[in-house]
């Protein structure tokens, strides 16, 4: 039996995906080739390593055993190659970073700022992701640190190091025009505001997460009509900026960058705060270039400003 380190690292990313298809995207791999290593390797082992299910795969107790002693063996080798680096040069390298735009570009050039007097000869590449994608990417070792929103992790994905870099609360963002604080109902308002403040943008960043914002849209302004759905925050606010409906966002997101924010009023909600934290392997959280990295990250984050963003106004407290 010899058991290669191609076919360990195959079985382990099919491990953390449950799914062949999943799987195969993470590492670049045609599904086909990805299956047939994992049916050698259950072959050369004389075991199942997993239970096929309609629409997802179970690890058997052999490949459970098997999937802990993959990722002490992943991590080493990961671990050694970064060490070794070390000796041979004080470049590292790249060092590849994982987050939202709206994150990116509001923490990323204090953050670089910091670091660059620490390392300055790292060079940083910087994928824009929503968290679920950078989680896939952790796995694949093609990331090597992702900010990502902690309410957006699942349990499973406690096996990698978390540092808090900041919190920042969810907002009910409407255009500049449109002044909430000075409205007693809804009915005091034009035609053409009553459809505007009734019409919400939803985003497309799990299930979870767009359940929690729908309710929060029925009990407060009692409306289900949802005019637009978009992965991007950016988008969202420059529809708000043209008056074409409202939205409720991290008050971070609206900050342009460099002081800057998006032209629209923010306002308070009783949704819990965003809370946004740093991620890695473990096995690479106390070495370079990576802990120094997210060392600046969590000074950057404690400097970051929010825009201004004023009290939740009695038209909200009366509808809920």
């Amino acid at each position: 039996m010899a058991m290669t380190l191609h076919q360990l690292k195959i079985f382990w990313a099919v491990a953390q995906a449950k799914s062949y298809t999943k799987a195969s995207k993470i590492l670049g791999l045609a599904q086909p080739s990805l299956s047939q290593q994992i049916s050698k390797l259950e072959d050369e082992l004389g075991l199942k390593l997993f239970d096929r299910g309609f629409s997802k795969i179970n690890l058997t107790d052999a490949g459970v055993y098997l999937c802990s002693k993959a990722e002490q063996i992943i991590a080493g080798i990961d671990e050694a190659e970064e060490g070794l680096k070390e000796f041979s040069s004080n470049v590292r390298g790249i060092l590849k970073v994982g987050m939202l735009s709206s994150v990116a570009r509001n923490i990323l050039p204090s953050t670089m700022q910091l670091y660059s007097e620490i390392l300055p000869n790292i060079e940083i590449n910087v994928l824009e992701v929503t968290p679920a994608e950078a989680i896939d990417l952790l796995y694949a070792r093609q990331l090597n640190v992702a900010v990502v929103a902690e309410d957006s992790l699942a349990a499973s994905n406690l096996s990698f190091a978390k540092e808090e870099l900041f919190v920042d609360p969810y907002v009910l963002a409407v255009p500049k025009n449109l002044k909430l604080e000075d409205i007693s109902s809804i009915d005091s308002l034009s035609s053409k505001y009553q459809n505007l403040i009734s019409s919400n943008i939803m985003f497309e960043f799990g299930s979870q997460h767009k359940k929690r914002i729908e309710d929060w849209f029925k009990k407060n302004l009692q409306t289900k009509k949802t005019i637009a759905h978009t992965r991007s925050y950016e988008v969202a606010l420059s529809m708000v900026e043209a008056e074409l409906g409202v939205v409720v966002l991290p008050a971070l997101t609206a900050m342009i960058g460099f002081g800057k924010s998006y032209d629209v009023n923010l306002y308070q909600t009783d949704l819990l705060n965003r809370k946004l934290v740093s991620l890695t392997p473990k096995q690479n959280e106390n070495l370079e270039p990576v802990k120094s990295f997210i060392s600046c990250l969590v000074k950057a984050g404690k400097n970051l400003n929010l825009p201004a963003v004023k009290s939740t106004p009695l038209i909200l407290k009366k509808l809920s």
